[in-house]
Formats: structure tokens, sequence, C-alpha cells
């Protein structure tokens, strides 16, 4: 099975069990740091979608782990870090290296971290995900309406 297609853009398994069962499918289509730069890269493509793609530092160095766009598809992978189950991590943006900010705590211990669906970060309008590895608990916000995505399967 190939890993990267002809453009060197990496192939992700199509999705199709965990979003078939859902009638609209949710993508991500602009998603910033807090200073504004856009954290969605299409070399990580999920079902022909650009991934989000963030800087992680953890106990055994810095990568970059990408995240599906698709709503309640819980799909994430780590390159250039190995990323241990359990472990807290610190997500920051790959451009301009600045944290992601904390919106709230987990249940799980972790932090839920925001990532913002405008260039002006505004936690009325974010997606937040748990910066404990292998946590799915994860949070959209759009226009002040919290849609939770904690209970979904992954």
């Amino acid at each position: 099975m190939k890993i990267f297609d002809q453009k060197g853009m990496m192939i992700i398994p199509n999705p199709t069990q965990e979003v078939a069962a859902t009638k609209e499918v949710i993508v991500v289509k602009e998603l910033y740091c807090p200073k504004g730069h856009s954290l969605l890269n299409p070399r990580a493509s999920f079902n022909g979608h650009p991934g989000i793609v963030v800087r992680v530092t953890a106990a055994a160095g810095q990568g970059l782990m990408a995240l599906s766009p698709i709503y309640g598809v819980k799909s994430r992978f780590s390159l250039d870090v190995d990323l241990q189950p359990g472990e807290i991590v610190s997500l920051r943006c790959p451009t301009c290296d600045a944290g992601l900010p904390t919106h709230s705590p987990c249940s799980c211990g972790g932090q839920i971290v925001a990532m913002f669906l405008t260039p002006q970060a505004s936690f009325g309008d974010s997606i937040g995900v748990c910066n404990r590895i292998d946590c799915t608990n994860a949070t959209l916000i759009e226009s002040g309406r919290l849609l939770s995505i904690a209970g979904e399967e992954s």
C-alpha cells in the first residue's frame, strides 16, 4: 500500500465506516492559530480534505501531528516524534510556533486547546482538542454554540 501519492501528499485511508452513519458530513475548511496562520495543510490529506497540522512537543522531542478535519472522525498521526499513550503534549502553530491556548480542562486531566475558525482568535468560533495522547475529547464552537464530539465513536 502506498503512503504518498505522486505529488508527495500522504494518503490517509477513506474513513467511510465512521462517516457513513451520518447524513451530513461537516468538514473544517478554515482553521487558524492565535496569530492568524492557517493550520490546514494539503500534505496531510484525509478523504481528499487538507488535514489540521500542529507542532507537538512531547517527552521524546518535537514533531508534527496531523488531525482529521472531518467532524466525528478522530484520526490523527504524528510525524518526526514518537508519542506515548496517555502523554500530555504541548500543541503549537507549525508556522509561528505560537502555543495553542487552553480553552478548558478536559475530563481526562488534560487540557482542551483551541484552534480558531477565523483569523481573529475568538473562543466563540473555535475547535478544541485534548492535549493528552489517545484522549478523543473534542468540541466545536460556532457562533457561540457548543457542539461536543466527545461522546462519538472514535
